[in-house]
């Protein structure tokens, strides 16, 4: 998947409503007290993606996780 283009098609819907959800999780547990920021760059590794590749309501999601470096 790192052949220069997100890769959304080949990557999957369900993975990324998996980690639609997993994100969503996430803050909701980081509106009751942050998380560690290497948790929130664990789900994006586990998934094969980053930040910047994002789809913009993932993006919109994953950037609302309050994180503690």
């Amino acid at each position: 998947m790192d052949n220069g283009m997100p890769g959304w098609a080949a990557w999957g819907s369900l993975a990324e409503e998996q980690l639609a959800g997993e994100a969503r999780a996430l803050l909701d547990e980081s509106r009751r007290a942050p998380v560690g920021r290497a948790r929130v760059e664990r789900l994006l590794d586990l998934y094969g993606q980053r930040y910047d590749t994002l789809p913009g309501y993932l993006r919109d999601i994953v950037g609302e996780i309050e994180v503690r470096d």
